[in-house]
């Protein structure tokens, strides 16, 4: 385990299922096997992620769990002890539940803010070393490109209490859970510092059907002037490239403006459920971990996930325990999947 472990407090708070791989059984062994220690709370305990026969958990029984948390996470960063904070959330079946997730992540970063307020200058001194840190292996990646300056993980959110927001929602045009969870996520949206919708959701989130780029970023573009800090869109598909899948990274500079990156990724012809979870789950490992430029933190994640699927095109599922070796790697294997620059839109949905 590594040392660093100890002084992580890192909440998963999704599905978990009997028999097969996704929600908490992936983030589970992915956080663990890159050297995390996860407190992991299950939302819901189904049989498979194919048979939703089992228990759910329900907003009273949910309330009681995070106030504990709450308490415990108080009360153990009321000393100085530079702890991060960290809050992984994926499938939440009803709204009340989203709710009480929201209430209670919010409360902690209120709490949070004001004691960074009194510590700024230590927090400053911090940043600098990594980013200094960092330096090189960002501009290695992006050889001069300028762009590198403006990605910094710590210029966009605050690094040591974050909240990454998966809203699992549905895909391909399929609701997962109760419709009023809709609403309940655009609730969050102030509130979230990173969010991975994929294509469905994130039309969703916005009432706007993606058609085209253009539609995408409008749609990121909305996000941010909501609240969130960083949006990441995990798998648009177009109907003019079928042999293609397309991630969108996209924030707004220091002048308010959008910059939005993608990355296009060769489809397999495979339906890899649970690969949004495998992607939250490295995401928030190499956030807390790396840190530096998102771009390059981005590429890394797609191209582990890109090849746990390429692994396990022969198989049922993701095959996890099998790939375990590039789950837990730098990233830097086979064919990079590199950031493009993308022309930002104007329409608001």
């Amino acid at each position: 385990m590594n040392p660093s472990a100890n002084r992580e407090h890192i909440i998963s708070i999704q599905s978990h299922v009997l028999d097969g791989f996704c929600g908490n059984n992936i983030a589970s062994f992915v956080l663990r096997r890159r050297g995390h220690a996860p407190k992991i709370f299950n939302t819901v305990q189904y049989y498979s992620k194919y048979k939703h026969v089992g228990v759910e958990m329900k907003q009273e029984e949910m309330q009681t769990i995070l106030d504990a948390l709450k308490g415990d996470l108080v009360a153990t960063r009321s000393g100085n002890n530079g702890s991060g904070v960290y809050f992984l959330t994926g499938y939440i079946k009803t709204k009340e539940c989203v709710e009480a997730v929201m209430s209670h992540i919010w409360d902690l970063k209120n709490q949070h803010n004001e004691k960074r307020n009194t510590q700024l200058n230590g927090h400053l001194d911090a940043t600098l070393e990594i980013e200094e840190k960092m330096n090189g292996d960002a501009a290695k990646w992006h050889n001069g490109n300028s762009c590198a300056d403006d990605s910094s993980l710590e210029k966009l959110l605050s690094v040591d209490f974050l909240w990454i927001c998966d809203p699992v929602m549905g895909d391909n045009g399929k609701l997962y859970v109760d419709k009023d969870v809709i609403l309940a996520y655009k609730k969050c949206i102030p509130f979230v510092d990173i969010m991975t919708p994929n294509q469905f959701e994130l039309e969703l989130l916005c009432d706007w059907k993606i058609k085209n780029e253009n539609d995408v970023t409008t749609c990121i573009r909305f996000l941010l002037n909501r609240g969130v800090k960083l949006i990441i869109v995990t798998s648009v598909q177009y109907l003019s490239d079928k042999d293609h899948l397309y991630s969108y990274v996209g924030y707004l500079n220091s002048q308010g403006e959008l910059v939005a990156f993608k990355y296009k990724i060769i489809r397999f012809d495979f339906n890899a459920c649970g690969s949004g979870d495998l992607f939250a789950a490295l995401l928030l490992s190499f956030v807390i971990r790396h840190r530096g430029n998102v771009l390059l933190i981005v590429s890394k994640v797609l191209n582990i996930v890109h090849n746990v699927i390429k692994n396990s095109l022969t198989s049922g599922e993701l095959n996890i325990i099998e790939n375990q070796d590039i789950i837990a790697s730098d990233g830097f294997c086979g064919n990079f999947i590199k950031a493009e620059p993308v022309c930002a839109a104007h329409p608001t949905p």
